[in-house]
């Protein structure tokens, strides 16, 4: 067998636990040995007994507190300088007054004492003992978990890597034992082990406000449809680069997902529309806890290869209540395709061929898909036309952006009008095009202005080239209205807030031959977003969009 040069051990790390949401660490076994295949890891969870803030205190509760901010508006008066000295979480180490840290003192100081034992026991899961891997196997039955003092610590659940905090464990520490194991025949246990401790676990996650609607109520109108559409951040540009405002727990995904899900479940829509959908969190989360609330889905992926793993890909994903709806038929638009296809039949010379494609294949997709109702006895089936996109995001690219509208717009003119059957159409998506675009231009009035800027040639890597044809061929005849212009009578002042960035770029198209906007949600106000932060995504909010919810009523 081959000897380690070091001692291996097992390197955790684990995010903020929030209670209801589930905590998945991640367990990296660390040698300068040989890689081993095979090798498995076991998991123990603890909680500690005693809270890690004063909660007695109701001026620094700070095990619910979303924002950093509120503990200095709520008046904190003292730091405890050994926990600062220690560059502990700032609730364990903040109190309102002399009072409060008096109260607090005794169970606080079992602070002081749990962190140099973890120091200790830190210093000796990282040493282990020397000698080959063969040595370091363990074969006696028990478990050789880290030693810890019952007195600070009991154990919540063993041998499973995933744990969900219970408002019992609101407050406190989370302490997450690991050691290896090589699973063949009887399971040889490792002395490879790891350790690590979060921060305290937060309160549940605070429910966005429930959303008004502004217009008409349809409920109990037969027939009728609500359209929600969603941009709901992909965890591969969540990151802290790009929201540094946001707390690094709130980004991640296994947070975030409980409150995007209840947000979806929460609109009662007939059809939801998502954008920024990753693949394995489709797979593994949203899909699953969909189904489980009487919804069917579909997802498009982007065009590209997964960002470094399996399933680390966006795309489109659209459901439909199964009370409701089936699917009759179904297509996906590929903006890359199209921008091969028009290249080759163009005869652009090489350079020039190059720089047309450089411009267009930025791997945005669209969903388009035929919804069929289920029809009263002696009634003929209703049929619906719905299209989900998400178009490049890239401010500098107005004219990408306008070439892949015109493509979904006559994509969406055969596909809607087919079989001498017009269908009633619902587009939605986010467009990442403000209402003063060229795009936008071209959806609410069927055509461009040829003096519109985005009109102009483009100067890139390889000169100037024009993606788009002539002005006069820039047209379709689909009679879409803006759900939220028609009911509001303006489109929101934004529905993506963040820090850098504040404006719309998410619609809800409608035929309005066909169908009538009878109401839209309302748009929360910059007073309710930034309750729990600065800007989009915060605890709050789970993504840097907000939801768009559209009511309608069929005209025929």
């Amino acid at each position: 067998m081959a000897s380690y040069a070091s001692h291996p051990h097992v390197k955790i790390r684990a995010g903020r636990p929030v209670e209801g949401c589930a905590l998945r660490p991640q367990g990296v076994l660390r040698s300068s040995g040989p890689h081993e295949d095979g090798v498995e890891l076991r998991w123990r969870w603890l909680r500690s007994r005693d809270v890690v803030a004063n909660c007695a205190c109701p001026s620094c509760d700070f095990a619910h507190d979303y924002d950093p901010v509120n503990r200095n508006r709520r008046g904190v008066a003292l730091q405890c300088a050994i926990c600062l000295k220690e560059q502990r979480a700032p609730e364990t180490l903040t109190f309102c007054s002399a009072v409060c840290f008096v109260e607090a003192w005794p169970e606080h100081r079992r602070c002081h004492n749990h962190a140099r034992s973890r120091a200790g026991t830190m210093e000796s899961a990282a040493s282990g003992d020397k000698g080959s891997f063969g040595d370091l196997a363990r074969k006696d039955d028990e478990p050789h978990w880290l030693s810890d003092d019952a007195s600070l610590w009991e154990i919540v659940a063993e041998n499973v890597a995933e744990f969900v905090p219970s408002e019992s464990e609101v407050g406190r520490r989370l302490r997450i034992e690991c050691y290896a194991v090589r699973p063949t025949g009887r399971e040889e246990q490792l002395r490879a082990r790891g350790v690590a401790h979060t921060d305290a676990v937060l309160g549940a996650p605070m429910a966005p406000l429930p959303r008004s609607f502004i217009g008409e109520s349809t409920e109990g109108v037969d027939p009728s449809l609500r359209v929600a559409s969603y941009n709901i951040l992909a965890e591969i540009y969540a990151t802290a680069h790009a929201y540094p405002y946001c707390e690094r727990w709130a980004l991640e995904w296994q947070y975030r997902a409980r409150v995007v899900i209840q947000e979806l479940i929460d609109t009662n829509a007939d059809v939801i529309c998502l954008q920024e959908a990753q693949r394995d969190h489709f797979e593994r989360d949203v899909e699953p806890a969909m189904k489980s609330a009487g919804y069917e889905g579909l997802f498009t992926q982007k065009s590209r290869e997964a960002m470094g793993a399996a399933g680390k890909v966006d795309g489109c994903a659209m459901f439909w209540k199964t009370t409701k709806y089936r699917v009759a038929e179904q297509r996906n638009v590929s903006f890359n395709d199209l921008a091969y296809a028009e290249a080759q039949n163009a005869n652009l010379s090489e350079r020039d061929e190059h720089a047309y494609l450089t411009r267009l294949v930025k791997d945005n997709v669209a969903q388009l898909v035929v919804l069929e109702d289920y029809p009263a006895p002696g009634h003929r089936s209703r049929r619906l036309a719905m299209a989900n996109t998400h178009l490049y995001s890239h401010k500098d690219f107005p004219d990408t952006k306008l070439w892949q509208s015109l493509c979904l717009l006559r994509a969406l003119e055969s596909f809607a009008n087919r079989s001498r059957e017009t269908l009633p159409l619902v587009l939605a998506g986010d467009l990442n095009s403000g209402p003063d675009s060229s795009v936008y231009e071209l959806i609410s009035t069927q055509a461009i202005n040829p003096r519109h800027p985005d009109l102009a040639p483009r100067v890139g890597q390889f000169g100037a080239v024009n993606v788009l044809p002539d002005a006069r061929q820039i047209s379709h005849r689909l009679p879409l209205g803006s759900a939220y212009a028609t009911v509001a009578g303006a489109e929101p002042e934004f529905t993506n807030y963040t820090m850098g960035f504040r404006g719309t770029l998410d619609y809800i198209w409608f035929d309005q031959t066909m169908l009538r906007c009878a109401a839209v949600a309302t748009i929360p106000t910059v007073d309710a977003l930034t309750r729990a932060g600065d800007a989009l995504p915060n605890p709050q909010y789970p993504s840097d969009h907000t939801m768009l919810i559209a009511d309608f009523l069929f005209l025929s």
